[in-house]
């Protein structure tokens, strides 16, 4: 599954956990390795709500998946 701007990710972090973070664009190269830009979802929210680009960090691509979505109650 292709990882757009907006989309709910799972990130692994250095200890194994693992967090849910949005992404801010797809896969792109970084300094060594490829990148996912991510923020918490305050700092999406936040952005939304204040009419700027939220702030992010880059995250190693191969420690990034897409998030399952979940079901939404009618």
């Amino acid at each position: 599954m292709e990882i757009k701007r907006g989309d709910t990710v799972a990130v692994r972090t250095a200890e194994d956990d693992e967090r849910h973070l949005r992404a801010l664009g797809g896969i792109v190269a970084g300094g060594d390795f490829a990148v996912v830009w991510v923020c918490s979802e305050a700092e999406w929210s936040a952005a939304q709500a204040e009419g700027r680009d939220p702030e992010g960090i880059p995250w190693p691509a191969e420690a990034v998946r897409a998030a399952e979505r979940e079901a939404v109650a009618a």
